[in-house]
């Protein structure tokens, strides 16, 4: 379930998948096993078998929520394409509130707090709003295949860091559209079998998951040696990162540009939207009191 919502979230342009992971509280889990797929592993699997290479890896952890991710981008690929077209007041003011609700409880993960973490919760939104007023129109000079596989690489990358949108990535790389476009057509290929142009299709998806794989290989090792040896300063950093990228989910948007709601020109339906965002807000602290509970429960049974 954790994956599916990872899914869906790397589908909405301003929310990290990455982000997700850190508020289910897996995020570390996940870095650590991508970081063992390497040429190292893979001599593991050569010379001790298939079971010793998929207990190293962890692999039953990274099947199921790989398996979840791809059953949240494969059933939520037209239901979030039609709420970004319809009602992305509302999906915004949801997402909203699940970062800056999840942002509080991160933080009391911190090991050691003190005032000195507060420059790389800064350094954290600086980045954060850097890469999103980046300018990505030398990226039009790479032909289509290369193209996705380039944005696929950065996006991945921006999928593992919570607050840095991967879908955002893509926008700025100027493939979101042909990306979203591929997903939909391998939905139509799988549902209605037609292989007509499914060559085509997935000869361009293979450049971008070429990308992705590359991007997660060499990106989550970085990650891994970051939270091992600088573990507070590297989870305030991200949750400044998590603080900057709102505001390319800020509910109301003009010309690219985040307005108060009562200066937005149409309806800001702000009484809606505020519901929503406390939706998501009471469902992150909800999953996190039910977190605790089971937790409890475990620590009572074995006992």
């Amino acid at each position: 379930m954790k994956g599916v919502f990872m899914g869906i979230a790397d589908l909405v342009p301003g929310i990290s998948g990455g982000t997700i992971a850190l508020i289910f509280n897996i995020y570390e889990k996940l870095i650590s096993s991508l970081s063992k797929l390497s040429i190292k592993s893979l001599a593991k699997f050569k010379e001790s078998g298939l079971i010793s290479f998929w207990v190293y890896i962890n692999g039953k952890f990274l099947l199921l929520l790989f398996s979840g991710i791809l059953i949240g981008i494969f059933f939520f690929t037209y239901v979030i394409d039609w709420l970004i077209n319809n009602y992305i007041t509302f999906l915004l003011s949801f997402f909203s509130g699940l970062i800056l609700s999840s942002s509080y409880l991160i933080f009391k993960r911190i090991k050691k707090p003190n005032y000195n973490l507060t420059f790389f919760f800064i350094l954290g939104i600086i980045s954060s709003l850097s890469i999103v007023s980046f300018n990505y129109g030398l990226a039009l000079k790479f032909n289509s295949n290369t193209l996705l596989f380039v944005s696929g690489f950065f996006a991945i990358s921006a999928m593992i860091l919570p607050g840095l949108s991967g879908a955002y990535i893509l926008i700025l790389f100027g493939t979101y559209s042909e990306v979203i476009s591929l997903l939909k057509e391998v939905i139509k290929i799988v549902l209605s079998q037609n292989v007509i142009n499914a060559k085509l299709i997935f000869s361009k998806l293979s450049f971008f998951a070429l990308g992705i794989i590359s991007g997660l290989l060499i990106f989550s090792k970085i990650v891994k040696w970051l939270l091992n040896n600088y573990y507070d300063k590297t989870i305030m950093f991200m949750i400044g990162l998590m603080i900057g990228g709102i505001i390319e989910i800020w509910p109301w948007q003009q010309n690219g540009q985040p307005v108060l709601p009562f200066n937005y020109i149409e309806n800001s339906n702000f009484l809606l939207a505020s519901i929503f965002f406390t939706l998501g807000g009471s469902i992150i602290f909800g999953l996190n009191f039910l977190e605790k509970k089971l937790n409890d429960e475990k620590e009572k049974n074995i006992k």
